[in-house]
């Protein structure tokens, strides 16, 4: 999950390929903002871009990862401009060949 953090901090020019490198091709990813289902490396990656432009500054810290048996649990905590958390959440993925294959993300309600 860190890996995934970092490419999806990565400079929108590079981030494809970024996250070429942890996710694979046919990649899930879904959050509840509102109800997000993406597949593919291109969603996930405008996906990332829209997050930035709506929240600019923003960033994700991961607090704690598990991994077993191909699964793995991950707390995050977001953080504003300011240094503030601005919230905590999980996220679950699923992973092949090393690589992510499904990731979901839960966080509390606005």
């Amino acid at each position: 999950m860190e890996r995934l953090r970092r490419a999806g901090s990565a400079d929108p020019a590079i981030r494809l390929a970024a996250l070429g490198s942890v996710a694979l091709d046919d990649v899930t990813y879904r959050t509840r903002d509102p109800g997000t289902e993406i597949a593919g490396l291109a969603e996930p990656d405008a996906y990332m871009n829209g997050f930035a432009a709506a929240f600019p500054g923003h960033r994700f810290r991961i607090e704690e990862v598990y991994d077993h048996h191909g699964r793995s649990p991950a707390r995050w905590t977001r953080i504003g401009p300011e240094g503030k958390v601005f919230l905590t959440g999980v996220s679950s993925a699923v992973h092949r060949d090393g690589l992510l294959a499904d990731v979901t993300g839960f966080f509390p309600a606005a």
